[in-house]
């Protein structure tokens, strides 16, 4: 090799190494935090003892403008962090392991924001564990990050400004056990173990970018009212709404899936009906299940009834027939019951291009 080449090789092994540490900077300085969902309850401030109102500075700079800047201990790194998305109840909580107990009594909050109605700092232990509580105007969505600066920075958008296709998920609460059937699960257990296998494939399906909200998430049994779920459809503007469900019959114990719709009105493109055969045809298929076919909504189902977007309840089976009282416990059968409902949504919105 000549001194020429040699030269040229420095040159070129100099000029990636600068590009590789530029890339390996950048990627540090926007670390993924990790981000669950909470919906459908709230946050009990009286389970603490100590907590108080966040100092909130809003002299901000140019780059700053726009966002929610939390500052960090310097102890604090990504796994340090969860951000919890209490949509349903307008609320962000930021869970930090300070290990440097009194930070927020000193530290402000940065923001110029006006959607930020409270910001408090509940402590979690006496070693500088807190959850910040963000309470919004509305319903947002949000991106977050850690920055090389080591600041959390948070961005809040309305969800139609970052999501093209966006479900609403309705896992029902179930009221009781089936008494005498031998059955070890409730009817929310069923609905929502394939509501969260439903969050599960679809977080790993990035290429169709569809936004699922829940009404409820694992861990959570509030109630959820009728109310609440229309409000949640008109918050995120969403295209098509999904209950899930199970049935209970007094009489005939009929196994399979059988899907419900208002039937009184009719929507171009995707009616109700068709969303109903669409969901039923993958559920059936995926999990080897029997399709019972589709059935008008009862008058007490006031999600339907008023939803004025392309909606069906799938009742994944029935508690007391002699063969889904076994299947609804099945894991198994809960994901590939989901893995239709997630196959039935993206044949949807093929409808409504």
């Amino acid at each position: 090799m000549t001194a020429a080449d040699m030269k040229k090789f420095l040159i070129k092994s100099l000029i990636f190494s600068a590009i590789s540490i530029t890339l390996i900077l950048h990627r540090a300085a926007t670390k993924h935090i990790m981000i669950t969902d909470a919906a459908g309850t709230t946050i009990d401030r009286g389970a603490s003892e100590e907590y108080f109102k966040l100092l909130v500075d809003k002299e901000v700079s140019d780059s700053q403008s726009g966002k929610l800047i939390i500052p960090l201990s310097r102890s604090v790194g990504s796994d340090d962090i969860v951000l919890e998305d209490r949509y349903m109840d307008h609320e962000l909580l930021i869970y930090i392991d300070s290990r440097e107990e009194g930070f927020y009594l000193d530290n402000a909050v940065k923001t110029d924001l006006d959607i930020i109605e409270s910001a408090v700092c509940i402590s979690e232990n006496d070693t500088g564990a807190v959850c910040l509580d963000f309470k919004l105007d509305s319903l947002y969505a949000n991106h977050s990050s850690l920055t090389e600066s080591g600041n959390i920075e948070v961005e809040f958008f309305k969800p139609r400004e970052g999501y093209d296709k966006i479900v609403v998920i309705d896992p029902e609460v179930g009221k009781e056990k089936a008494a005498g059937s031998g059955i070890s699960f409730t009817e929310d257990d069923a609905a929502l173990d394939v509501a969260m296998a439903l969050k599960g494939v679809s977080e790993k399906d990035e290429a169709n970018n569809i936004k699922f909200y829940y009404t409820r998430v694992a861990g959570l049994k509030s109630e959820v009212t009728s109310e609440d779920v229309l409000r949640l459809i008109d918050e995120t503007k969403a295209d098509m709404l999904i209950g899930i469900g199970t049935r209970s019959a007094d009489n005939a114990h009929t196994d399979g899936i059988l899907t419900t719709y208002n039937d009184s009105f009719y929507l171009r493109k995707l009616s109700n009906a068709k969303l109903c055969n669409i969901i039923e045809k993958n559920c059936a298929t995926k999990a080897g299940g029997y399709a019972l076919g589709m059935e008008a909504a009862p008058e007490d189902d006031e999600v339907l009834k008023k939803s004025c977007i392309p909606s069906c309840r799938v009742l994944i089976g029935d508690e007391k027939g002699s063969v889904d009282k076994d299947l609804l416990s099945d894991s198994s059968y809960k994901n590939k019951l989901s893995a239709g409902i997630y196959q039935g949504i993206v044949e949807a919105f093929e409808e409504i291009k």
